[in-house]
């Protein structure tokens, strides 16, 4: 083993040890401890995830390697797709299609984590995060987190953090009526090693490249309206790998949720105003112009609603 990945892996056992050992009293120090638990550990886990009636099963590995982050995301059921991430670059894999998609990790609504930084403490002022039971998730000890929104501009969450390993084995998207609208369950779970990403060496040629590439941000796109606590954290711009049209992209968070605002060019669309919801995740769309909105973000849908209908074009 090289020198720099023993003095690595010494300085993560060290440092995981700590951690574990260190009391966690409040639930801010438990979701710390979740988050960093996320990012420094190596493991694979075979996950139940549960939207709109609907079951899949997935399979993770996230690997920590030089300080780069390596994950690849697998469906087991269902239609065949990978999905594998090195640092921010993401690689979708569609085999029945032989398409393969590239793009940059923007902190979409995403199953397992969040490409913002969440600072727990500051959390408080729009949630009320309290601790729940100690029980079991798949065998294994966990402590529950409550986190309840302060007012209608978002959902609440409920999360199972493996008492061992700090690891999240249990999560759920809830509204205000207590309903959950996508959730997910850890069935399996593996820490350390051997943890490897499986190999993918498969063979891709001919098959068909989608690579959304940047271009400089457009700035004349603003926004009139912004639930309290949320901000516009990114701004950027891609071209479609299939129609090679620009598509704008503004990216919101309170620090927990996300919403993504999306403006590309409406192309004789005619089409009114309207909502639907995917999962968790409520869209909202509308004609501005020449340009077609869409907003969608883990976000109740008068939410998404006010944010697309704040949406206005250059100053004049």
């Amino acid at each position: 083993m090289p020198k720099s990945r023993f003095c690595a892996l010494l300085w993560m056992l060290c440092h995981g040890l700590i951690a574990l050992a260190a009391e966690l009293k409040s639930p801010q120090d438990w979701l710390q401890a979740m988050s960093e638990a996320m990012q420094h550990l190596d493991y694979q886990a075979t996950v139940v995830y549960s939207r709109d009636n609907r079951i899949q099963t997935l399979r993770l590995v996230h690997l920590l390697e030089d300080g780069v982050i390596h994950e690849r995301l697998q469906a087991l059921d269902g239609a065949p797709r990978t999905v594998v991430r090195e640092s921010d670059q993401v690689r979708c894999y569609f085999p029945d299609r032989k398409t393969v998609t590239i793009g940059f990790r923007q902190g979409d609504h995403s199953l397992f984590d969040n490409a913002l930084p969440i600072r727990w403490d500051e959390l408080a002022r729009y949630y009320r995060l309290r601790l729940g039971a100690q029980t079991q998730v798949a065998g294994r000890p966990a402590q529950e987190i409550v986190i309840e929104p302060r007012d209608s501009h978002r959902y609440g969450r409920r999360l199972w953090i493996d008492t061992a390993t700090r690891l999240p084995l249990r999560f759920e998207l809830v509204d205000r009526d207590g309903r959950v609208l996508e959730s997910f369950v850890v069935t399996d779970l593996k820490v350390g090693a051997p943890v490897a990403l499986p190999d993918d060496s498969e063979d891709h040629q001919g098959w068909k490249v989608l690579d959304r590439k940047e271009i400089p941000a457009d700035t004349r796109w603003r926004l009139t309206y912004l639930p309290p606590g949320f901000k516009e954290v990114r701004r950027s711009r891609h071209i479609d790998p299939e129609t090679g049209a620009a598509i704008d992209h503004l990216l919101l968070s309170d620090g927990l949720a996300t919403v993504s605002v999306y403006i590309r060019q409406a192309d004789g669309e005619r089409a009114e105003a309207h909502r639907r919801r995917l999962g968790a995740v409520n869209v909202y769309s509308r004609r501005l112009g020449d340009h077609w909105i869409t907003v969608l973000g883990d976000v109740p849908p008068d939410t998404a609603a006010r944010i697309g209908e704040g949406v206005r074009g250059a100053v004049p």
